[in-house]
């Protein structure tokens, strides 16, 4: 592979394996405010940064309009050379008019060669092919006048990104005239926030990561999360078993949770699923360990205090340092974006636990639910490869006497399944836990009684707390 340079974006340059090939032409396609123009500025400026020459050509956007963009990403268009060819002549003297109405599409191509001849640029962002288009008279001689253009940048060995509008209907041939095609897509629920994505669909001679890759615009720009590979990662043999220090919970699981292993915990709404996670995260933080819980539908402020309810203190562990806590709201993030900030955290504290709480709130807001398993799996795969203990909790549909269901079945991606279930008893509601499933130690078959009190997290044989209760009424 030869030289590469950066795209300023480094989410995408993980995705391209560095980033560019040199004296490349890339075309990136994508529907109006899918975000082409700021990628197209952020590869310029990564191009200014390292002192080269970076040219923007602009026949979509006026001088004003672009840097209304570049201003709301704190962008400084102070070292870009920056040229515009008005469909329409306003009187500035940096634009050129082409009269629409005889299509002049050669008088615009004369001024676009003209600039890059007198500039000589090492980076240049063209935006955009639309306006070639619908002055062209037909597809065979727009890719002509495309391919005239890819001619006088190869000849310069300028770099290039061409922003074009995607479409139903529109010719793609045009796309073999380039070295590489970045796709940007983008898909709005009725509530929620817009989610964002890019594919790279072809770079002859350039390797890079196949597949979807979710994607942010935020103030500063695009921000990219490439597609998990855990499988790049060393495997790890299962470790150490982590402790709860409730001793019948862990005599339940053979000992505890082992590192580099994967644990669900699922059950129904009110059956403890957060408050059995918070003992795991807990007992870590006291062990000297650090935990991170990332919670997707309880409220940080709430958490602590139903947390402190039952006798678990989580606040003075996040005073020290041992136990972070994270809040999202589903609606409002993208599966790679949740997945790039857990990653993250773990890498900069040393996490040894990893908690997400729950994964039903992904489930409900996600616009392609099918596509949740594969990009879950690959998280919690990478986690357990870091030699992590990662749980993970999922709500079940149904109320008392109403058999559980779930809209995603997860459980094969758990190396441990601990169940929770809530029936009547009399004029009580009894919580039960049994460990379904667990690969690497044994464990405890029954199923007993999961008691959660204040002050008190616990587990009891059920004719123990059957007995409890006779004692009690007495």
């Amino acid at each position: 592979m030869g030289e590469v340079i950066s795209t300023g974006i480094s989410g995408l340059d993980i995705i391209l394996h560095g980033g560019v090939p040199k004296s490349s032409i890339t075309l990136l396609q994508g529907h109006a405010g899918s975000g082409k123009t700021t990628l197209g500025l952020q590869f310029l400026l990564e191009g200014a940064k390292e002192g080269e020459k970076s040219l923007l050509i602009s026949v979509a956007q006026t001088r004003a309009e672009l840097e209304h963009i570049a201003e709301s990403h704190g962008f400084d268009l102070g070292a870009l050379d920056l040229e515009f060819v008005d469909l329409g002549n306003d009187g500035a003297p940096d634009q050129y008019a082409v009269n629409t109405q005889e299509e002049d599409l050669d008088d615009l191509l004369s001024q676009v060669h003209s600039i890059v001849e007198r500039v000589k640029p090492e980076r240049l962002v063209f935006d955009s092919l639309l306006e070639m288009r619908l002055l062209a008279r037909s597809d065979y001689e727009h890719r002509r006048d495309v391919l005239a253009l890819k001619r006088s940048l190869v000849k310069l060995g300028t770099t290039a990104i061409i922003l074009d509008h995607v479409g139903e209907g529109l010719d793609r041939r045009i796309e073999g005239v380039a070295h590489g095609v970045i796709i940007l897509d983008s898909y709005t629920p009725q509530i929620g926030t817009t989610y964002r994505r890019l594919m790279i669909r072809k770079f002859r001679g350039h390797s890079f990561i196949e597949g979807w890759h979710d994607f942010d615009i935020e103030a500063g720009g695009l921000d990219v999360f490439a597609r998990l590979l855990p499988q790049r990662l060393p495997p790890q043999k299962v470790g150490k078993q982590l402790k709860t220090q409730v001793e019948n919970l862990d005599a339940m699981l053979g000992g505890g949770l082992e590192r580099a292993t994967t644990t669900l915990i699922a059950g129904q709404s009110g059956t403890g699923k957060s408050t059995l996670a918070t003992v795991f995260a807990s007992a870590a933080a006291k062990q000297g360990m650090k935990a991170g819980l990332f919670l997707l539908e309880e409220r940080p402020e709430v958490y602590r205090d139903r947390s402190e309810g039952v006798g678990i203190d989580v606040v003075e562990p996040e005073r020290e340092g041992t136990l972070f806590l994270e809040h999202f709201d589903p609606s409002e993030v993208s599966v790679g974006h949740f997945s790039q900030t857990i990653l993250n955290l773990v890498e900069e504290e040393d996490l040894d636990v990893v908690v997400i709480d729950s994964l039903s709130g992904f489930v409900s807001v996600l616009p392609e639910r099918h596509n949740l398993i594969p990009q879950i799996q690959s998280l919690l795969q990478q986690l357990a490869r870091q030699n992590l203990v990662v749980i993970l909790t999922m709500s079940q549909h149904g109320l008392l006497g109403e058999t559980p269901r779930t809209e995603v079945d997860v459980s094969f991606l758990a190396d441990s399944i601990i169940l929770l279930r809530h029936s009547p008893e009399g004029s009580e509601i009894r919580r039960t836990l049994a460990v379904v499933k667990k690969r690497h130690s044994d464990h405890d078959r029954r199923i007993k009684n999961f008691v959660i009190a204040p002050g008190k997290v616990d587990v009891e044989d059920i004719e123990e707390g059957a007995k409890r209760q006779i004692e009690s009424q007495s």
